[in-house]
């Protein structure tokens, strides 16, 4: 049996909430807004397409998930419906994967297997320029984005993400916050399962608190049928949030 020249992409739903309220150092929202531009940025692909996979019977190019993300900011109306200042959805399509080298001159139907291994090769070829296109864009338009400030929506913020991010692929969002919230709780939406990563600082230095303040937020994102929850330090957020955008989770 033949196998198919390409593998398709699978979509993600991603959504974020980025909390620049005045608990936190100054460099905390920049950082991770920088950090989520620059994975975002890295969805475009570099050099050549091969035409070989490095080693017999390999794929020559696995599939890149394609993104939607969704970026909303922890203010004091988190949840309101007229943040579009604070608010960016960008997107970046996928490209699907090339699963089949090049066929050898000496294969039986070598022409027939040629044309149709071309068409997969320009389909390939045509969803990474696309993809470079859009990635940049993307990057562009979360590096632009200004930077909220006033009371610690928090609950509110993730909320809306979960009333708010469009449908469709598989679904995770990502936190980044001290988690002090100074306003009341609003918890709306579902998870339905999906995971949540939180890069959550702890400015005080008072691990204890930090994790008081930790395990009531999480009690409260299991009242909306949260997933897998991970947390993460600010100094490990970079590589975390750039396999967060490529994936959708964060290696423990």
């Amino acid at each position: 049996m033949t196998r198919p020249v390409t593998s398709p992409a699978r979509q993600l739903s991603l959504g974020a909430c980025i909390d620049d309220t005045t608990s936190l150092v100054s460099s905390f929202a920049p950082g991770i807004r920088s950090d989520l531009a620059q994975a975002v940025a890295s969805l475009a692909p570099h050099g050549t397409l091969d035409t070989n996979a490095a080693r017999a019977g390999q794929p020559v190019t696995v599939p890149q998930s394609g993104i939607s993300l969704t970026i909303r900011e922890v203010v004091t109306n988190s949840a309101a419906s007229i943040l579009t200042k604070y608010t960016r959805v960008v997107s970046v399509p996928g490209i699907p994967g090339l699963s089949t080298s090049r066929p050898d001159v000496r294969v039986p139907g070598y022409e027939t297997r040629l044309r149709s291994w071309s068409r997969g090769y320009s389909l390939v070829l045509a969803a990474r320029r696309n993809a470079a296109t859009a990635a940049s864009a993307a990057a562009q338009t979360i590096a632009n984005l200004p930077l909220a400030h006033g009371w610690s929506g928090i609950s509110a913020c993730v909320s809306a993400l979960l009333l708010t991010t469009p449908p469709g692929g598989q679904r995770s969002y990502l936190l980044a916050s001290d988690l002090q919230e100074n306003v009341t709780p609003q918890l709306a939406g579902s998870f339905n399962g999906a995971p949540l990563v939180i890069v959550q600082a702890c400015d005080s230095g008072n691990l204890a608190h930090c994790h008081h303040l930790y395990e009531h937020f999480a009690a409260e994102m299991r009242q909306l049928h949260v997933g897998d929850i991970t947390v993460l330090r600010p100094e490990d957020a970079a590589q975390a949030i750039q396999e967060w955008v490529r994936t959708g989770s964060v290696s423990p």
